[in-house]
């Protein structure tokens, strides 16, 4: 089958959904495609319009403001539109208490799209509660890809000596300090772990100065330790015994992911998309519940596990999601369009 002509409309300030962007867009170039990636806002509209004039297929890398804006080429060009969801859109409209007239709006919007890729089936589950297929619509899952991740820079980790003697349990956070990640549970998380456990926060957002306040007395024990922001690499992941996930919801998580890429467990509260990642090789990785509680027993019970045997069971997940595969799956999506 022959490549085609691929305009990508970024949103290049969302981690998660750049980092799946970047790997995409090196991935088909890599398989000789021919792509284009414009930032929508930052772009002049007539050069978004003649880009789509000379491109066979536009692919909005999220499906809020680059999907609006692919929607608006599609009516001036007729190229076909492909819309990547990334996270449960229900579950995202109902904590940015989306009003009535903004989801008709988004259902109408919806029908010009031709083709859905979701990340994971938790996210498709969740789009088609909101809106129905047309004839000439289809909805894929594609799981996001792990491609080899560079070393990164270099984070300084605060390991103390973990109280009596004991060697410390370093955990650590990578993400947004915002309300739909909920990393306020992790202080409590640390608090119903013993004294050698300490976590390093990597991450801003607007929870971060709350964040420090409720977890003073952590950090005067020198058991949490705010980190920052960092590029994206193994470093991010490899100081720490485990990571933890304490999001609302997720469609599919590059935290995770990533995380188990470097060989780092990632122990996550049992919400859908950590379900259906972690069900069927290691269930040990989800908390028994969504209570603080719940994540601290998780995580001791991966520590009492055999190393060997978590290391093959996240070989297994890490394996399903390989770049060649996600990339695979994409040039199917995208031939058919």
């Amino acid at each position: 089958m022959s490549t085609r002509r691929i305009l990508l409309l970024e949103e290049p300030t969302w981690g998660g959904v750049h980092t799946m962007t970047r790997i995409l867009a090196d991935a088909l170039s890599v398989q000789a495609w021919q792509v284009t990636a414009l930032p929508w806002q930052q772009t002049p509209w007539t050069t978004l319009v003649n880009a789509a004039k000379h491109h066979d297929v536009i692919v909005a890398t999220h499906n809020f403001g680059p999907t609006y804006c692919g929607a608006a080429l599609k009516a001036i060009t007729g190229k076909p539109l492909v819309s990547w969801v990334h996270g449960p859109l229900m579950e995202v409209l109902q904590e940015a208490n989306t009003s009535a007239a903004k989801k008709l709006w988004l259902k109408l919007l919806y029908k010009q799209v031709n083709q859905f890729v979701c990340v994971s089936r938790t996210t498709q589950d969740s789009l088609l509660s909101l809106i129905h297929l047309g004839k000439q619509q289809r909805c894929v899952v594609v799981a996001n890809g792990i491609a080899p991740m560079a070393d990164g820079q270099a984070i300084h980790v605060h390991a103390g000596h973990g109280g009596e003697g004991l060697a410390p349990l370093l955990l650590g956070y990578v993400g947004r300090l915002s309300s739909e990640k909920r990393p306020h549970l992790l202080l409590d998380t640390l608090r119903y772990l013993p004294e050698e456990a300490q976590l390093g926060i990597v991450g801003e957002g607007p929870m971060h100065r709350k964040m420090i306040h409720d977890g003073m007395d952590l950090m005067v024990q020198g058991r949490v330790h705010f980190l920052g922001k960092h590029p994206s690499g193994t470093s991010l992941y490899k100081p720490w015994q485990m990571t933890l996930l304490t999001s609302r919801y997720e469609g599919c998580p590059m935290t995770a992911l990533e995380s188990l890429a470097c060989g780092v467990p990632c122990v996550s509260l049992p919400i859908p998309a950590m379900r259906e990642l972690y069900d069927l090789d290691a269930p040990y990785l989800l908390a028994r519940g969504d209570a603080p509680v719940a994540l601290a027993e998780a995580v001791m019970t991966v520590r009492s596990l055999p190393e060997q045997q978590v290391r093959d069971d996240i070989a297994r997940i890490v394996a399903r999601h390989h770049v060649d595969g996600f990339v695979g799956h994409w040039q199917e999506v995208l031939h058919t369009c």
